[in-house]
């Protein structure tokens, strides 16, 4: 018997055994798709966190103020990021440096974004808002573009001018459409100091939602940071920041610019006896997240092996039931001449069959699902081919193994037994 005729066989024996061929393909089903679904995720997930790093931090340096390892004792007032404190803003990253290190490095860095580290809870009319002090290059560089009007200006923070970019979704709610909103003045009250009056001179909207930005309608109004102090009683003067971000120019390598920067700021702070600058950039992070994505996906890959080796007993349990059912045919076709390999090959080939075609219901089923999983997240990728050709192996794998004994069973019938086998 060939074995095109072997898989014509096992094809319809899975026909006609309907509900026995679904119970058995059960196992090997589940734990393919499994497998398959969580892949498909883990690779979206992984490639959106991928292009949002690339598209918004990728030549990103995180700058910030640390304390200095020989420093650390115990004190019992504040400490800022494990150090002595107070950090009082003659210790921390003021405009005149960052002029400095413009200067070293010219035309190495893109932008310095200031603003982030406070955000700070208000009411306009009545409902809930944020406002970020910022600077001219964090609307440049991050994931804003600006609808309506202009965005900020150094100069707007020189002069402390009462300015605000608004976004879009505000924009509406108050003044109907973006364009109504250019040079209105609106009163903001923040929780713990007196009402500011702002001039609107923009409107801004996110350029694109992902896995890092969300997809939520922003409530933050970005004004200059010198009015940092006027925000909160708890806030500085405005001009000395505990942390900034420093873009590096894409025509430069970044880890130069990287060692550059760090040198500049050892240099700068090199006279602080507490605090010193520490650089850092996404590369951790996302080391970290690729290390948990790998991580999660090597134990549901487990949990799915486990199905499939359940699965495969299941497989192995059935083959002995046809292997018993159909003695006699075994037995008729060994008087015909038929040898072991040929029965062994049959029914190996029957139990390849049973797991390859719950292999590729279960790649089906598990793409599907992962696929849906991926646009729910905020993007959309095809299952990675590796993932689809490490199932199939393994469906391929499981019916060889599972299908073996039975397999040797049957070529090892006696042919005058089977003949009389009722």
């Amino acid at each position: 018997m060939s074995i095109n005729e072997s898989i014509r066989m096992a094809l319809g024996s899975l026909y006609t055994n309907k509900m026995r061929s679904l119970l058995t393909l059960l196992g090997v089903i589940i734990g393919i798709a499994a497998v398959i679904s969580i892949l498909t995720l883990g690779h979206a997930v992984r490639g959106s966190i991928q292009e949002d790093l690339n598209r918004l931090g990728a030549n990103n340096f995180n700058v910030s103020v640390v304390n200095r390892p020989n420093s650390l004792e115990e004190q019992d007032d504040f400490t800022y990021m494990g150090g002595p404190g107070p950090l009082d803003e003659a210790d921390m990253i003021t405009p005149e440096m960052l002029d400095g290190v413009k200067a070293v490095l010219g035309p190495q860095i893109s932008g310095v974004i200031i603003g982030g580290e406070s955000i700070h809870p208000v009411k306009i009319d009545g409902s809930r808002a944020f406002v970020q002090p910022t600077n001219p290059d964090f609307v440049t560089l991050s994931e804003y573009s600006i609808e309506a009007g202009r965005s900020l200006s150094e100069e707007d923070i020189k002069a402390r001018r009462h300015v605000a970019l608004l976004p879009v979704s505000l924009a509406v709610e108050l003044f109907s459409s973006p364009g109504d909103a250019i040079s209105k003045v609106i009163t903001i009250e923040p929780e713990s100091t007196g009402a500011v009056d702002l001039q609107i001179i923009g409107v801004f909207e996110k350029v694109k939602s992902s896995a890092l930005t969300g997809n939520y309608e922003t409530t933050e109004l970005l004004v200059p940071y010198s009015l940092e102090a006027i925000l909160s009683d708890e806030s500085g003067s405005g001009n000395a920041f505990r942390s900034v971000s420093i873009s590096a120019n894409s025509d430069y390598d970044k880890q130069s610019v990287g060692t550059v920067l760090q040198k500049t700021f050892d240099a700068i702070y090199q006279d602080n006896p507490d605090f010193e600058i520490k650089i850092d950039d996404y590369s951790r992070e996302l080391a970290t997240f690729n290390e948990t994505v790998t991580v999660i996906s090597a134990v549901v890959a487990a949990i799915g092996g486990i199905s499939l080796l359940v699965g495969g007993i299941g497989v192995m349990n059935i083959m002995l039931i046809t292997v018993s059912e159909r003695t006699r045919e075994i037995g008729v076709r060994k008087a015909l001449g038929a040898r072991r390999r040929d029965i062994r090959l049959q029914f190996i080939v029957e139990a390849v069959v049973v797991c390859m075609v719950g292999g590729i219901i279960g790649v089906i089923l598990g793409s599907a699902g992962g696929m849906v999983g991926a646009v729910l997240a905020g993007g959309f990728v095809f299952p990675p081919w590796y993932a689809i050709v490490i199932a199939m192996g393994f469906s391929l794998v499981i019916g060889v193994s599972f299908g073996y004994y039975p397999a040797g069973k049957a070529a090892k019938l006696d042919p005058i037994e089977a003949l009389r086998y009722e």
